[in-house]
């Protein structure tokens, strides 16, 4: 390749600016944000499932219980 031969070399604004102007860069598809919407509940039963983990220490060793 020629910039393996040090005969070019292309910084990343330049290769962003050229793939821009031919169309070939996607913008982000970002989804939307649900902040401040609060928790969405269930509509029907064990279509939603959480736990809750934490740690006892008993004499230097974790055990971490699942209830």
């Amino acid at each position: 390749m020629m910039l393996d031969r040090d005969l070019v070399a292309v910084s990343p604004s330049s290769v962003y600016r050229v793939l821009t102007r031919a169309g070939r860069m996607g913008g982000w598809k970002r989804k939307a944000s649900r902040k401040g919407t609060g928790l969405q509940h269930p509509l029907a039963a064990h279509q939603h499932w959480q736990v809750d983990i934490w740690t006892i220490n008993v004499g230097g060793t974790f055990y971490y219980p699942c209830p």
